[in-house]
């Protein structure tokens, strides 16, 4: 095969990088703001109904570095004791687009003196390969496709999330139907579908009227990569504004600013210190979050734990 140019030795770097660092699912650094990316249980857990927007641009610097966008939306039908959402994303990393579609749905009981959900999420997971954006050095190579090829499969998840008064914790698995992405007869190359294991707990402490304290941690799975953990602190003043730092092992170093603009609506911003081999070609990730919500009422029965958690 003749030599490709450095844009494509970049994106064979970041494809590894991936590999290593479990990134077939996008990263994201505040989760812990929007849980329902990582487990469906969190689906409608609170009285809040919840729109969220997020942007993410990781390894700024390097050429066809991650970058990803999503959406999601979720409410509880309280009445029912269930919760209800979906969520999209784009993901895009060198020549590979990666779009993911699923609807979510949970179920909340009362358990142990808490709330437990269990949710499920169902969709589909699209994988294009961008080919025509490579540049070549020598031109006219047969070996490699002009075109983009692009497979859908069938994506589905699970999850289990308990909640009481200030403490939280939750398990889910994600890409539950191992699946072979297949292009065409033209290009024989394959890649898979992998589980992803995400545990995630937390608790947040009073220091006074008007300051809390929440630490919590995120551990991360992937059979082909290493075990990843993300350990956080955050800080928040009367519940208004938050800054918190992250350590992602083997990663980064993050700081985060979270700011309620209103009851309704929120933002949030993170910046990465990339800490692995990449630092010296990276400039850091930057990840901004806007939120709005709505406050539907409680059935008469039902207690609302902490709205932190929920929004």
């Amino acid at each position: 095969m003749k030599k490709l140019n450095k844009y494509l030795f970049l994106f064979v770097v970041l494809f590894k990088i991936q590999t290593i660092f479990a990134q077939q699912d996008p990263m994201y650094s505040m989760y812990m703001f929007d849980k329902m990316l990582i487990n469906p249980a969190f689906t409608g857990s609170s009285n809040w109904m919840i729109g969220t927007l997020k942007h993410r641009e990781q390894f700024v610097g390097m050429t066809g570095h991650p970058s990803t966008e999503t959406f999601n939306f979720h409410t509880p039908i309280q009445k029912k004791h269930i919760g209800v959402g979906f969520k999209i994303s784009n993901d895009k990393n060198g020549i590979i687009s990666n779009l993911n579609a699923t609807g979510l749905f949970s179920y909340h009981l009362n358990f142990a003196g808490g709330k437990l959900s269990v949710g499920v999420e169902a969709g589909v997971f699209n994988r294009k390969v961008n080919y025509q954006k490579l540049i070549l050095s020598s031109q006219n190579d047969n070996v490699i496709p002009t075109t983009s090829v692009s497979s859908l499969v069938p994506d589905a998840g699970y999850g289990f999330y308990f909640q009481k008064k200030q403490f939280y914790a939750g398990f889910s698995q994600n890409h539950i139907i191992k699946k072979t992405f297949n292009y065409n007869e033209t290009v024989k190359a394959q890649s898979h579908l992998y589980n992803h294991l995400y545990f995630i707990a937390g608790n947040v402490f009073d220091i006074s009227k008007k300051w809390t304290v929440e630490p919590s941690i995120l551990v991360k799975y992937q059979s082909a990569s290493p075990l990843q953990i993300d350990l956080n602190t955050t800080v928040y003043y009367v519940d208004r504004i938050g800054l918190g730092l992250q350590y992602r092992t083997g990663d980064a170093l993050v700081a985060i600013l979270r700011v309620n603009i209103t009851e309704n609506l929120r933002i949030a911003y993170s910046y990465d210190i990339t800490l692995s081999k990449l630092a010296p070609y990276s400039k850091g990730s930057h990840e901004i979050i806007i939120s709005y919500g709505i406050k539907l009422p409680p059935p008469p029965s039902q207690k609302e734990i902490h709205p932190r958690y929920y929004f």
